[in-house]
């Protein structure tokens, strides 16, 4: 039997121990680990049914079984899933799709920012919307999806009723993972009026933060 639940959700960077003992067995049975896709990582320690993996890393995930053999019937095998916290990347598109010429953005129309981003595991993924930094809310003109059935797992959508001039601003999509221990995912889209022109902010990448832009004109 393994002494570890199963799945066992880590951070990357933690040190990991398995922890398998036999039950019964004449002659007493031997314990090796195997990992079901690959070999086992060349950092990993075994010390008898003891398997360590120090600092592990998205790479090291997967299904890790311990199976205990003493050459009588077949040998017995007990598994464990890792998984491994990862915010992976994020992107985002706009509703009308301002690169096509009969999309153009206009005050007074409906406009829908998505976002999406690849999580492990995603039922942790939360979103959260702001503006100009300050925390957004649903509202009428403002509504805020966490999850489409329509499009892919892990997109929440910013739909703003009648674009205004007041709406004009910087709208970040922060993604967070509910274990913590993960960098957020942060992607910025910038809404500003000059010269007749709306545009989407410069693009920039630092520390798990993500930028995004376009510019076209209404």
């Amino acid at each position: 039997k393994l002494l570890v639940d199963d799945p066992i959700v880590v951070n990357p960077g933690e040190a990991i121990t398995l922890v398998c003992v036999t039950t019964g067995g004449e002659p007493a049975p031997s314990l090796t680990w195997v990992r079901s896709f690959g070999t086992l990582p060349e950092k990993t320690v075994l010390n008898g049914g003891t398997l360590t993996i120090p600092a592990i890393t998205s790479d090291d995930a997967g299904i890790y079984s311990c199976i205990a053999n003493n050459n009588v019937g077949n040998p017995a095998k007990k598994s464990t899933n890792i998984i491994v916290r990862a915010l992976k990347k994020g992107r985002f598109w706009i509703t009308p799709d301002p690169y096509h010429k009969d999309d153009n953005i206009q005050i007074g129309r409906e406009v829908k920012i998505s976002c999406q981003v690849e999580a492990v595991p995603s039922e942790e993924l939360t979103f959260s919307w702001f503006k100009n930094g300050r925390p957004l809310r649903s509202s009428e003109r403002m509504v805020i999806t966490q999850t489409d059935p329509d499009v892919s797992p892990g997109t929440t959508n910013l739909d703003i009723i009648d674009l205004k001039f007041t709406d004009f601003g910087t709208y970040t999509c922060v993604a967070s993972l509910k274990g913590g221990g993960i960098s957020d995912i942060s992607i910025d889209v910038n809404i500003s009026s000059s010269t007749g022109k709306i545009t989407f902010g410069h693009q920039r990448r630092r520390h798990n933060r993500t930028a995004v832009s376009s510019n076209w004109k209404t």
